[in-house]
């Protein structure tokens, strides 16, 4: 159990990175170019250029390689996290794999795939990716999203890094067209306080589930108590904020005891399952689990949109615009055989489970 929290915390300190700067092009909202050689600065500070349009490309974060699957990059992808939070890509197992045992970077394996560049998470030690540049390997480091619309932004770039910025503007473009159905359609509607729990740890403020579980028209009971980041949540806080809903990641259990079983949530049997993958992963999939958020907050409201939909598309197929992620997996999540984004096959060494739990007790975000 204490293994599997501390893989979780692992994955979810991504989510605490400070933000980095994307190139110029990257945070316009109209039809993106790419062009080659292409330079920003990155995270680190270091300007990048990427001197040709890649053919192999490695991801070092799930949500990453989620992108590059939706924008049609994923057959320049040969390197990524083999893992069972990715195993709902389809052909992910055909890559690489450039984590360790211990789920850090396996540094000497990126450099043995000679990509043409590496697409680095904020929580990536900026040791290891002087390693990769001292072996003269092009690193773009970004920090995670922390917003949903910050992901518009981190797709479009991820389009320019791989140059795709086509199929990158069309899933941006839909992605945010969704967000804003959900949220038109909630906009009117009294918010359900609800909480986000996973092995007693909670989403707060600064975390893009925050702003997905807002986004479905939800109030944030950890965000309201004050939590900054991911941190533990106490009982007394959950009897304190008595939401009317708790939601939980697929990979993890509804917990139990006294003080849940005395919420409105618990009272009224008002709980949701989402999917682990599709939830805690920043990438335009997410847009998933937020609709099933808010037709569980909002039933009437949503199936009004959805009949208000169904006349605007004039005879369309409303599902036409799925076509893409189905045939990309997003129905293929692995969740059928009890694994999740953190499930088993993702091992932490202790040091690092001491530091990674320690980091996300200490860590705020202003």
């Amino acid at each position: 159990m204490r293994t599997r929290l501390f893989v979780v915390l692992a994955v979810l300190l991504v989510g605490l990175a400070p933000a980095s700067a994307a190139p110029a092009s990257a945070t316009q909202q109209d039809q993106t170019e790419c062009s080659f050689p292409l330079s920003a600065t990155d995270a680190t500070g270091a300007n990048v250029t990427v001197e040709e349009e890649p053919e192999r490309i490695v991801a070092l974060q799930a949500s990453t390689a989620q992108i590059l699957w939706d924008i049609g990059a994923k057959e320049k992808v040969v390197g990524m996290p083999v893992q069972p939070y990715t195993a709902y890509l389809n052909g992910s197992e055909e890559r690489t794999d450039v984590t360790t045992e211990e789920g850090a970077v396996d540094v000497e394996q990126v450099v043995a795939l000679e990509p043409d560049v590496v697409i680095a998470p904020g929580a990536i030690a900026d040791e290891q990716i002087e390693q990769l540049r001292d072996a003269d390997v092009t690193v773009y480091k970004f920090a995670s999203d922390n917003s949903v619309e910050s992901i518009y932004d981190q797709i479009r770039l991820v389009g320019q890094l791989s140059g795709e910025c086509e199929g990158a503007d069309e899933t941006a473009t839909e992605m945010q067209e969704e967000v804003e159905r959900i949220e038109d359609a909630v906009a009117d509607e009294d918010r359900p306080s609800v909480l986000y729990t996973f092995y007693g740890f909670t989403a707060g403020n600064g975390t893009f589930i925050d702003n997905v579980i807002t986004a479905a028209g939800g109030q944030n009971v950890a965000a309201e108590a004050g939590v900054e980041g991911y941190q533990e949540i106490s009982e007394e806080q959950v009897v304190d904020q008595d939401p009317e809903w708790v939601v939980v990641p697929s990979d993890a259990p509804l917990p139990n005891g006294t003080a849940y079983e005395s919420t409105t949530a618990y009272q009224e049997n008002q709980t949701l399952t989402v999917d682990a993958n599709l939830m805690n992963q920043a990438g335009p999939r997410v847009v998933q689990p937020m609709g099933e958020l808010a037709e569980a907050f909002h039933p009437e409201a949503m199936a009004q949109a959805g009949d208000a939909n169904a006349t605007d598309t004039n005879g369309t197929d409303a599902n036409a615009t799925n076509d893409t992620a189905n045939e990309s997996g997003a129905n293929e999540s692995d969740g059928e055989d009890g694994s999740g984004a953190f499930g088993p096959g993702f091992g932490v060494a202790a040091a690092a489970v001491a530091l990674v739990a320690g980091a996300l007790l200490t860590l705020r975000r202003s």
